[in-house]
C-alpha cells in the first residue's frame, strides 16, 4: 500500500495511464482526520477527459498503482486541463 507520505513526495510528478497518457499528481489535499484514521484525498490533472473509475498508473518512483478516479471538472482552468480526484479514507493498524 502507498503510504500519504509517499504520494506527497510524488506531488508535481507525471502518472504515465496504460492508453498512453499521463495525468500529474497537482496536489495532496489532508483534512483533519479523525483517531485511528488516515483521510487524504489526491487531484490528478491532465489534457484528457476520463470516465470515473478505476485506472492502472504507473510512476517511475511509486511504481504501478491502481487508483480509483472520479472527475471533477475544469476546475476554473481554460487552457483544456482536467482535473480528476481520489479519495482515500483507511483505518490505521492498531499499535
Amino acid at each position: 500500500m502507498i503510504t500519504l507520505q509517499q504520494w506527497k513526495d510524488c506531488e508535481g510528478q507525471a502518472f504515465a495511464l496504460e492508453n498512453g497518457e499521463s495525468l500529474t499528481l497537482a496536489e495532496v489535499n489532508v483534512p483533519v482526520s479523525p483517531e485511528g484514521w488516515e483521510c487524504f484525498s489526491l487531484l490528478f490533472a491532465g489534457p484528457l477527459q476520463l470516465e470515473q473509475g478505476a485506472v492502472v498508473m504507473r510512476n517511475e518512483t511509486l511504481g504501478e498503482a491502481s487508483v480509483f478516479l472520479v472527475p471533477v471538472g475544469p476546475l476554473g482552468a481554460s487552457d483544456g486541463t482536467y482535473h480528476f480526484e481520489a479519495v482515500f479514507n483507511r483505518q490505521l493498524a492498531s499499535a
